[in-house]
């Protein structure tokens, strides 16, 4: 009965394994499209997602491992009847620390690109859903038409993906296991989005490392093979900290860097500084999409007279927090640029955002409509934006608009991971609820009740 389970869990173990070469592992919304169904005409909304760039090298290594370990253990066998077990254990533990600690680190660290967005994605979600945020105030005007007196929440105003790296190893303690964790990958953003394709993967390896450690005959007698066992504890543990040691050493140069950065700045070496932060994009590209390293390029960009999108960038965040809105917003408008780097125009948009959520709560509806539906036309998928433009429909009766932007974010929500995204989309459906009622559409006003009731 025991061999039964044992090769039970190994062909278990293999099929997950393979079944993680077709599913997502890190996958985020970027867009919306909509899709028209041919019978009934009803336009529906789809997320459009983005796969980070490190899937696809990941799985090769999963099954150029998977394949190899098979063919060693093939060629072991023919000499050794239990030869084949040592190959498939190794290939297990080996896939296991890979896809464990390797792929969260090189899709937080080095895909830059996707795991910003998903990092921003995550700052929008806390936004909402926080005790203060947006899902919670609203309760407060639930029962008032058109909820005159709801505020839309403010977003922070510095967008951080990973926390500040350490410059040294002596700074990494116990008391800062959470940020290891984040540095390590294991940020809110990663666990929002990680896909059923890594469980898979992660389980299967899993699986597959401790089936193979069996009982063996020797002399007519059913032994545990405990060297076996050990040496697959020992390889565990070494991958571990191999692996976690691997990918703090980037992190820890980063912060190194970032420290050497701050002197020279401090000392007014504007260019060795600039050199030095560079550097620490380097060492973790991720830096180069947040709000303090894009500022403090700006900065020093400003200093040698440098006609940077960064410099730029600075000065509209500066007549921003001086009381300059208008000039402030021109500025973002002109960074909206599709020419403009990735990376100013991300921190270019969330300046036009908190601008438009500034206007909305001021009052300035039209003007605040005006530039919420330029933002979401720019990102789909920006929750923040698409809840604040809900409000607004709803102020002003724009019912075609509120039911594409009800879709729309529905659409981005059910990528979402987070049991509390609930609460927001029960809001959501509300907000076209209380506009069906307002316009005695019943039938309308029922659907989106039992939506409201169970998104």
């Amino acid at each position: 009965m025991p061999f039964l389970f044992l090769r039970i869990a190994r062909f278990a173990g293999a099929g997950l394994l393979l079944l993680s070469l077709l599913l997502p592992w890190f996958r985020v919304p970027i867009g919306v499209k909509e899709r028209i169904d041919a019978k009934t005409t009803v336009v529906n909304y789809v997320a459009v997602t983005r796969e980070a760039e490190s899937t696809p090298i990941f799985k090769l290594v999963v099954l150029v491992t998977f394949l190899a370990a098979i063919w060693i253990g093939y060629w072991r066998r023919r000499s050794d009847p239990f030869g084949w077990a040592t190959p498939m254990a190794v290939s297990g533990c080996i896939l296991f620390g890979v896809i464990l600690i390797g792929y969260p680190a090189v899709t937080i660290q080095r895909c830059e690109a996707i795991s910003a967005h998903a990092a921003w994605l995550q700052m929008q979600h806390d936004s909402l859903i926080w005790l203060g945020g947006d899902a919670f105030s609203i309760q407060e005007y639930a029962n008032q038409p058109g909820e005159p007196d709801v505020d839309v929440k403010d977003l922070p105003r510095a967008f951080v993906v990973l926390p500040t790296p350490p410059s040294a190893v002596s700074e990494l303690r116990l008391a800062k296991l959470p940020e290891i964790l984040m540095w390590l990958g294991f940020s809110p953003a990663f666990c929002q989005f990680a896909g059923r394709g890594w469980f898979s993967g992660l389980f299967g390896s899993f699986v597959f490392a401790i089936s193979f450690v069996r009982r063996k005959d020797r002399e007519g007698v059913r032994l545990a093979n405990f060297g076996l066992a050990r040496h697959v504890l020992v390889l565990v543990a070494s991958t571990m900290v191999f692996l976690v040691a691997f990918f703090i050493f980037p992190v820890v140069q980063a912060g190194r860097e970032l420290n050497l950065a701050r002197n020279d700045a401090v000392h007014g070496r504007c260019a060795a500084a600039l050199h030095h932060l560079d550097s620490a994009e380097q060492w973790l590209p991720v830096l180069a999409c947040q709000t303090d390293e894009i500022y403090q390029r700006g900065w020093l960009d400003r200093k040698l007279t440098i006609d940077s999108p960064e410099a730029k960038l600075v000065s509209a965040i500066r007549e921003e927090v001086e009381g300059f809105p208008s000039r402030a917003a021109e500025h973002y408008s002109n960074l909206l640029d599709p020419e403009t780097p990735p990376t100013v125009r991300g921190e270019a948009f969330r300046g036009a955002l908190r601008l438009a959520i500034i206007d909305f709560n001021s009052g300035l509806l039209n003007s605040a409509s005006s530039r919420l539906e330029h933002l979401t036309a720019i990102d789909p998928s920006s929750l923040k934006a698409n809840y604040a433009l809900q409000l607004a429909d709803l102020r002003t009766s724009q019912k075609d608009r509120l039911e594409r932007n009800v879709g729309e974010f529905a659409a981005v929500y059910h990528c979402f991971q987070s049991r509390e995204k609930r609460a927001v989309l029960a809001t959501a459906h509300r907000h076209l609820a209380e506009l069906y009622f307002d316009r005695a559409d019943k039938s309308r006003l029922g659907d989106e009740m039992r939506a409201a009731a169970q998104p």
